[in-house]
């Protein structure tokens, strides 16, 4: 029993982290502020802090299921109920199941709730994570003298070059739960956010056109096109190196094709890319699996690095142009490490493949010159452009 115990002192001795030359760990990292749990429950930039919060309930319309454009209103209340709270930062509305709080006067355990069991919907909960520069038009509902209600239209669909005739806008309720003078605060700091991000409408129409969910409900357009106007058909976007040299993996044994059909239904109906609510039905897809066309779509936008991007969404070009020609530490290492990275994958057994490798590593060791260049890096970013462009992957 003895040498047992001391077995025992030994490898707690050996595992004690006291041991290891480990960085040691700042207050903001034992204490996060409210701010740092917000915007890791939705994976929002750094930029962001949490401005207004309100208890709301998010009303869906029923599926439209039909080509009209036509439908009563009182049908926008007849679909799903989600009791949640509303949260309001510079530049983003979120709303969440996920019972959080980020006030001032709001406890520890309330701001990291979040945290803690989920049911399977993950950090953010069925809600949505929507840009204020996606929201088009936000409507006063008539209603019951102490209920706010709110309906919100979304660019969702709306920013490319031609219209389809049977697009349907996409548009839900919220209701405000709220005295009237929080109701009127949180709608004063939204009416000013919708007016400061009106200038980046342009940049999420950039973004926008990168992502395959757009150009895959945007087929039937396609398809009614004229024959001889081949000019005109739109092509689809840059979906990673596998739309040329093939995904890894049996497409048919993955069922890609039954994914595809059944991710574009609810992109249908619930929005997609920026514009995308979440309900109970997209965290079981994403538990299912996702289609290799939409992967990289997908994860940039769960990750919030979609967010990122909407910012400054030529930094991939612009840094490329900027540092053209000079040489630095870490490209040398990069160049040493391009022919290592996952060379029995087609892809990189081409100039094409290495080129977007290169690329994307040289343009990372420039923006962030403090890293610059690490080994396995090369590994991440082979593995990320299988599924992606390479300004996502940046």
């Amino acid at each position: 029993m003895l040498q047992w115990s001391s077995f025992v002192q030994k490898a707690q001795s050996l595992i004690d982290p006291a041991n290891f030359n480990l960085p040691a760990l700042t207050s903001t990292d034992r204490n996060p502020s409210k701010a740092s749990l917000f915007r890791q429950q939705f994976r929002l930039p750094d930029s962001q802090n949490p401005l207004q919060e309100i208890t709301a309930e998010l009303i869906l319309p029923l599926p439209h299921t039909s080509s009209s454009g036509g439908r009563p209103r009182e049908l926008d209340r007849a679909g799903n109920h989600y009791v949640g709270r509303l949260h309001l930062s510079e530049r983003f509305i979120c709303f969440s199941t996920q019972p959080t709080s980020f006030a001032p006067s709001a406890t520890l355990g309330a701001s990291t709730s979040w945290t803690g069991q989920t049911h399977g919907t993950g950090p953010s909960g069925n809600g949505f994570t929507i840009p204020l520069s996606c929201i088009r038009r936000v409507e006063r509902l008539n209603s019951h003298s102490h209920v706010f209600s709110l309906a919100l239209t979304t660019w969702n669909g709306a920013l490319g070059k031609q219209q389809d005739p049977s697009f349907v806008p996409q548009r839900f309720t919220i209701e405000l739960a709220g005295s009237r003078q929080a109701c009127e605060r949180f709608c004063d700091g939204l009416k000013k956010g919708l007016r400061e991000c009106m200038k980046e409408i342009e940049n999420l129409r950039i973004v926008v056109s990168d992502c395959y969910s757009e150009y895959l409900l945007s087929g039937a357009k396609t398809k009614g096109q004229d024959e001889n106007n081949t000019s005109e058909a739109r092509q689809p976007p840059d979906a990673g190196l596998g739309m040329v040299f093939r995904y890894p993996g049996d497409a048919r044994k993955l069922r890609d094709r039954s994914k595809m059909r059944l991710w574009a239904e609810y992109f249908r109906e619930n929005g997609r890319n920026a514009t995308l609510i979440r309900q109970p039905t997209f965290h079981k897809l994403i538990r299912v699996g996702l289609p290799n066309r939409l992967r990289g779509e997908i994860w940039e936008l769960t990750s919030g690095s979609l967010f990122l991007r909407l910012r400054s969404p030529k930094l991939y070009t612009e840094t490329l142009s900027k540092f053209s020609g000079q040489e630095s530490l870490a490209i040398d290492e990069i160049e040493k490490d391009l022919n290592r990275s996952l060379p029995e994958y087609p892809g990189f057994q081409s100039e094409e493949g290495i080129g977007r490798l290169r690329r994307v590593l040289t343009a990372y060791s420039w923006i962030n010159a403090e890293i610059g260049y690490c080994q396995a890096m090369n590994i991440v970013v082979a593995a990320l452009l299988m599924y992606a462009c390479p300004t996502s992957c940046l």
